[in-house]
């Protein structure tokens, strides 16, 4: 029932144009009870693993039955699994392929507005995120870069400039950073340049670029910590780094690719600026009185106008 009140009689098992297993799986999913609920929004979250999974799999994931996987299945108005299964496969390819994720972001509107439908997409990933943020050891992750002696910030565009951000904010906070969005060959330069004491945190999209594996993978062979954020579930490279930050899956959606990256970066530089206080303020200091040297505006670079909070209390100068 819900399932056609929601697309206007028509039956879910003849999709319309631009229906998805994430666009039944999020309208409806809110509309079912207690379990089936939770599996819906697992088949929104996870295509690349319900894409080569069986009911039962799915059903030992979550703690519950197959038989309430399947009733799932058919309030999202698909009879078998195997539909499920080839409706996954289908989302991943329509996320891989960057035309369709243009003209499916053209055609999604909220009551004729794409800023309120970024906004509200953006919302639901962020919602999403937060949900999952109990199965990243985060503690572990500020460990290991805010001990590196230099922390290394890869991606490939437009996540790259995620890597940029995060380079450059560290930076402000006394961290020896540097990023870069090199492809092909001249990325062996680049990695040329790691070395123990380091940290190297990639930004992955959804595919596993030879960037993206080989930079893991040269991480590894310097044995130093590797930190991967990604949306891509089944990216096989995941089981060669040391931490994963899997992140909401805004490919499928309205949101920007860099939402929930620029959130866990932006993150990454509060949390080591609060594990080296000193060393944060310090530079902040220096900048302040660098910036009064180059320019004669009247500009005070504080810890609380780059949105640190307070260390133990005390005022930024």
């Amino acid at each position: 029932m819900a399932a056609s009140a929601a697309n206007g009689g028509r039956r879910m098992d003849q999709p319309a144009e631009g229906d998805t297993l994430y666009a039944r799986a999020i309208h409806i999913g809110p509309t079912l009870r207690g379990t089936l609920a939770d599996i819906a929004a697992y088949f929104a979250l996870h295509p690349d693993r319900v894409a080569a999974a069986s009911a039962m799999e799915i059903a030992r994931a979550l703690g519950t039955s197959d038989a309430s996987v399947i009733r799932a299945t058919r309030a999202l108005g698909y009879r078998s699994m195997k539909e499920v299964r080839q409706a996954a496969l289908d989302t991943i390819a329509k996320r891989s392929d960057p035309s369709a994720v243009l003209q499916r972001r053209m055609r999604a509107t909220t009551d004729g507005s794409h800023l309120r439908t970024v906004v509200d997409d953006t919302a639901r990933a962020v919602e999403q995120f937060r949900e999952s943020l109990a199965d990243v050891d985060w503690d572990a992750v500020v460990d290991d870069v805010a001990g590196a002696e230099r922390v290394f910030c890869y991606g490939l565009a437009p996540t790259g400039y995620i890597a940029d951000y995060l380079a450059f904010f560290l930076a402000r906070t006394g961290v020896d950073a540097r990023s870069s969005k090199v492809t092909g060959v001249l990325l062996a330069d680049e990695l040329a340049l790691l070395r123990p004491g380091d940290a190297l945190i990639v930004f992955a999209p959804i595919r596993q670029f030879d960037e993206v594996a080989a930079a893991c993978r040269r991480g590894r062979q310097v044995g130093i910590p590797v930190i991967l954020i990604t949306e891509a579930i089944g990216m096989p490279i995941r089981g060669e780094v040391d931490h994963v930050i899997t992140t909401a899956p805004t490919s499928l959606s309205a949101a920007s690719d860099a939402s929930i990256p620029l959130i866990v970066a932006q993150a990454l530089v509060n949390a080591v600026a609060a594990r080296h206080p000193d060393r944060a303020l310090e530079r902040m200091r220096r900048l302040n009185e660098l910036r009064a040297e180059v320019s004669s505006q009247d500009v005070e670079l504080t810890a609380e106008r780059l949105g640190f909070p307070p260390f133990d209390g005390q005022e930024s100068p």
